[in-house]
């Protein structure tokens, strides 16, 4: 290999690792609703796809066929300077959103807080004693 072609090479690797790809489906679990078939399902399933890839940037098939579609490396232009996840989350958070108003179930993020343990009243009295613990003699 000549000493000229490594550095260039290496700044074609960089370049071809800097584009970001547009995501190729969503990357969280979705569940029919409970009156929803499965057919339901996955015509809904297919039309938020398409929404989420035009809400990410990506040309989805109204676009397409359009003579004013969007190429892929002006796509890729106009968000390269995402992190690697931004077009990933932006597809995911309309995904959700297409299928929740779709009326499916949908992942909830967030902690989940316990109710606090519940302690009685102060002047509550049981009706019978509490049992004497075992191995205890008076």
């Amino acid at each position: 290999m000549k000493p000229r072609s490594v550095p260039l090479l290496m700044a074609a690797a960089l370049v071809v690792g800097a584009c970001t790809a547009m995501p190729s489906g969503p990357s969280v679990m979705v569940l029919p609703g409970s009156n929803k078939t499965f057919d339901q399902f996955l015509g809904d399933d297919r039309n938020c796809r398409q929404f989420a890839l035009g809400q990410a940037g990506g040309v989805n098939s109204p676009q397409a066929s359009s003579t004013e579609a969007v190429s892929s490396s002006e796509v890729g232009a106009s968000h390269s300077s995402d992190p690697g996840y931004g077009a990933q989350y932006r597809y995911d958070a309309s995904y959700i959103q297409c299928m929740y108003a779709s009326g499916h179930r949908v992942p909830v993020y967030g902690q989940m807080l316990a109710a606090p343990p519940a302690t009685p009243p102060a002047d509550y009295k049981p009706d019978f004693p509490p049992p004497v613990p075992q191995g205890y003699a008076p």
